[in-house]
């Protein structure tokens, strides 16, 4: 993890990089949101993608304890703060396969060993996470994701699909963020790269929730409810 030091003090205790707290707070908010109004569906794909949005708005929060916090709790509490960052971000990168690939394969039926696969797959990746702490592996296959995603919703897009317009720019959105973070694109020493790409993630989220909305209603409207098993 990549440290700035710019910084406030409250009650003696130093907040370190408070622009990632304030960043990742309102995505926190808007993913409590999002996910409220999908869950609500009651739909396998709907309750797929809402979890996929909550996994990435708690993460966010633990992401911004690591920042804050830096070591003033010591290297244990650090390394478990960024621990769970990590491995929520990793479940995200899991429910937004899992919601495209349902979405994909709904008119063919979903295939329970693909499923199963990812899980063990994120599994590895998770015990990976535990030795070796680093958010570069969850930045490689959140692109690798994405860029199924992006196939899955850009091939719908084209049949009309109400939602999967938004989708496809919500993902298109998303790669921004990658790409701010990974090349350090600074405004300020106090609205950096890392602020920079948050609230690229605020707008990218928005965009893929308009879109799952839709994309929700319109399958409620269409085939009978399939509750999920979340």
């Amino acid at each position: 993890m990549n440290f700035d030091y710019t910084f406030i003090t409250v009650w003696g205790f130093i907040l370190f990089e408070p622009m990632v707290i304030v960043t990742n707070l309102i995505l926190f908010a808007s993913a409590l949101y999002y996910f409220k109004q999908l869950w609500s569906y009651n739909h396998r794909y709907s309750r797929q993608k809402a979890l996929f949005i909550l996994m990435i708005g708690i993460s966010g929060i633990f992401g911004s304890i690591a920042h804050a916090v830096h070591f003033q709790l010591g290297q244990t509490f650090f390394n478990t703060v960024l621990f769970l960052m990590n491995s929520l971000s990793l479940l995200s990168i899991l429910f937004c396969f899992s919601g495209a690939y349902y979405y994909l394969s709904r008119e063919n039926g979903a295939k329970k060993w693909v499923n199963i696969l990812v899980w063990l797959w994120v599994v590895a990746l998770l015990i990976i996470t535990f030795i070796q702490n680093e958010f570069v592996l969850v930045k490689i296959h959140a692109g690798i994701v994405l860029v199924f995603s992006l196939i899955v919703y850009s091939l719908y897009h084209t049949r009309k699909d109400p939602g999967s317009k938004y989708i496809v720019s919500g993902i298109l959105v998303a790669f921004l963020s990658i790409i701010t973070h990974s090349l350090r694109i600074n405004l300020h020493e106090w609205f950096n790269y890392k602020d920079i790409s948050h609230v690229i993630m605020i707008a990218s989220l928005y965009l893929i929730y308009k879109g799952v909305d839709l994309n929700s209603e319109n399958l409620l409207s269409e085939v009978p409810i399939e509750v999920a098993k979340a």
